[in-house]
């Protein structure tokens, strides 16, 4: 899937980029784990249609909101955090525009997602 291989590039630019705030690269792949998820499950329950992933992408980037905000405020509200996990989950949504479940998209989206993530919170938290 191209979506994800564009997820790990620009993941592997912010690190090099940004080698002293893992933070970021944590955040990005975040966002972009948790939203592959989330589509997963709508490329799934509503083949062949886009609104539904453009929808489910403001639904992630809104859920990035709510735990910036409250779940993982550590300190305070990280407005560059939350830019960094919305162009994640912007990526992500990008790249499954056109997903259907008989390419197998729903399953890659779903592993990838599951990596991203972990891989996302190990750096956010380094």
């Amino acid at each position: 899937m191209l979506g994800v291989g564009a997820v790990v590039l620009v993941g592997a630019a912010y690190g090099l980029l940004f080698a002293d705030r893992t933070d970021y690269v944590g955040h990005f792949l975040a966002g972009a784990g948790a939203t592959y998820w989330l589509l997963a499950v709508v490329v799934e329950a509503a083949p062949e249609r886009r609104w539904p992933v453009v929808i489910t992408v403001w639904v992630a980037v809104l859920l990035g909101v709510v735990t910036e905000a409250t779940v993982f405020r550590l300190a305070e509200f990280d407005p560059v955090d939350l830019a960094n996990q919305s162009l994640g989950a912007v990526l992500a949504g990008v790249g499954m525009l056109d997903a259907r479940p008989y390419d197998r998209s729903s399953t890659v989206a779903a592993a990838a997602g599951l990596v991203l993530l972990v891989t996302g919170f190990f750096y956010a938290f380094a």
